[in-house]
């Protein structure tokens, strides 16, 4: 015949269930404040089990996306994203070992529109050490992207820009140098050769005129030839 348990028996068992009772209902309680914390997140949180397969998103996943949890739970998380193969082989490598992985989904929204989120990965593993869910909190930061690229298109528009205006100055003061190297052999050759052509001169004269007509000529050709160098090394760096 089983033994009747005694008084004390009985008051020790009870202040066990009683012990048990308020630790289920503080962990409930945790579990509700939980549950709150996620559901009004304003970040978009997704969990799938180790396979991918999603068994959860909150209210902001909706905001987000427009798929409903009804719509998407129970599909593929790969399916929603695009990643390159390094990036995918990248992050699977960070999760299988039980870390974090962190980077950017282009993913596309329920009516088709294309947008792109910044997501933390971790995985969640069971008492006995594997992995069992997934678990993704991401933004979206389409609106990020776009000005980052209008940004880079601005300091590629500023950048061609101030070359352009370089090689104009450089331009201008090539032909304001070309204006003062060729302004006096030409005046000199102008006045030598009138004075030739006026036939009033000597031999002697004559071989001085046109001694100093060929110097002129030999520094025009000179001033160019370098001017010439000058402007074909600035089209290669253009």
């Amino acid at each position: 015949m089983d033994r009747k348990p005694s008084y004390e028996e009985l008051k020790q068992r009870v202040k066990e269930l009683e012990n048990e009772a308020g630790e289920r209902l503080r962990m409930e309680r945790e579990l509700l404040k939980l549950y709150h914390a996620v559901n009004h997140s304003p970040s978009a949180i997704m969990i799938t089990d180790a396979h991918g397969r999603i068994e959860y998103v909150n209210p902001k996943f909706y905001e987000m996306t427009g798929f409903t949890a009804d719509e998407i739970v129970g599909k593929n998380a790969a399916d929603l994203g695009e990643q390159s193969p390094e990036e995918e082989k990248g992050m699977w490598q960070a999760l299988g070992s039980g870390g974090e992985w962190r980077g950017e989904f282009r993913n596309k929204k329920k009516n088709g529109e294309l947008y792109w989120e910044r997501a933390s990965i971790s995985s969640m593993k069971n008492h006995e050490g594997l992995i069992t869910h997934y678990v993704k909190v991401a933004e979206d930061i389409t609106d990020l992207k776009r000005a980052q690229h209008e940004l880079r298109d601005s300091q590629k528009a500023l950048y061609e820009n101030q070359r352009r205006l370089g090689i104009l100055k450089f331009a201008n003061d090539m032909a304001l140098r070309l204006m003062h190297e060729l302004r006096n052999p030409l005046v000199s050759i102008g006045g030598f050769s009138n004075k030739i052509a006026t036939g009033n001169y000597s031999d002697d004269r004559l071989a001085e005129y046109t001694g100093i007509i060929f110097e002129e000529a030999k520094r025009l050709d000179k001033a160019l030839s370098e001017l010439l160098e000058q402007l074909e090394a600035a089209a290669h760096k253009a």
